[in-house]
């Protein structure tokens, strides 16, 4: 087996990857992670076949690894093992010590087996919204970009600017601010999925009434379509307030952790929405 790293012209070949575990991951995606790390995805090829990939990233003293599939037929042969040395080695080249991955079920003893720990749930989460604006929300534009990748560096931890810019670039319509007294207290950033709108990522700074606020003001600019989004069950305000407005679980998968204690893992609770399992 040979591991080498994913190219531009490998994305359709990862496109049908995620496909065939149903996720929803669009070209754009893939696109965005070579931009932000062009070494940091692997392709696994026997002889000139490709048969599986991972991809990470860093955002220095913690990154995140994900996508990691190998095709049916070659499963149970330790590739995937192969592909997350990969992706370790390049992460810890980087000076990457803490990496964090979303598991589904089946997988989490393979990354037991290299060192990760259980950290909480991971969970998927669809609703739908009762539209109602709010004054405090506007639309997302240049004069609020500073504040907002401020914002979302303090919240999140890492520089997520690349990621947010792209998000605004594509979908103004979906990604709105929300102020408080005279500052930006919060923001929320989607987009137009099959046939749902995916909410990703979305990040408030203060009490958790301004979040009230956010949720259905986002819905009159969906529409009536299905929400989507993604949050650590840790984070009980968010998971109360999208219960509240009916969302439930489609699926779950498990946040891990290596490099620190899973109680030593800072996941804020201004992080409502996760920007991607792959991301963070």
């Amino acid at each position: 087996m040979n591991i080498r790293s994913l190219l531009s012209s490998d994305i359709d070949f990862a496109l049908d990857l995620t496909m065939a575990e149903g996720w929803t991951s669009t070209r754009s995606d893939f696109e965005e992670l070579l931009l932000f790390n062009p070494n940091g995805c692997f392709i696994a090829e026997i002889g000139s076949e490709p048969m599986g990939m991972v991809c990470s990233i860093s955002y220095g003293p913690f990154g995140f690894v994900g996508n990691l599939i190998v095709r049916p037929e070659y499963r149970g042969e330790g590739r995937g093992f192969g592909l997350m040395e990969s992706a370790m080695h390049y992460l810890q080249s980087r000076g990457t010590s803490v990496v964090m991955l979303d598991a589904v079920s089946k997988a989490v003893s393979l990354y037991e087996r290299l060192g990760f720990e259980i950290v909480c749930r991971s969970l998927r989460l669809a609703g739908t919204v009762k539209p109602k604006s709010s004054p405090r929300m506007h639309q997302m534009d240049e004069k609020f970009l500073k504040q907002v990748l401020s914002l979302d560096q303090k919240l999140f931890g890492g520089d997520r600017s690349l990621f947010l810019k792209k998000s605004l670039e594509k979908h103004p319509d979906l990604s709105l601010v929300c102020e408080g007294d005279n500052e930006l207290v919060g923001f929320m950033m989607g987009s137009r999925r099959h046939g749902h709108v995916r909410l990703a990522p979305w990040a408030v700074s203060e009490s958790p009434g301004f979040a009230q606020e956010m949720l259905p003001a986002f819905a009159e600019k969906a529409g009536s379509t299905t929400i989507r989004l993604g949050v650590l069950e840790n984070n009980e305000n968010a998971v109360r307030l999208l219960e509240d407005h009916g969302f439930h679980e489609q699926s779950h998968s498990w946040r891990m952790v290596k490099g620190v204690s899973p109680d030593a893992v800072h996941l804020s609770d201004g992080i409502y929405a996760i920007g991607s399992p792959m991301r963070g």
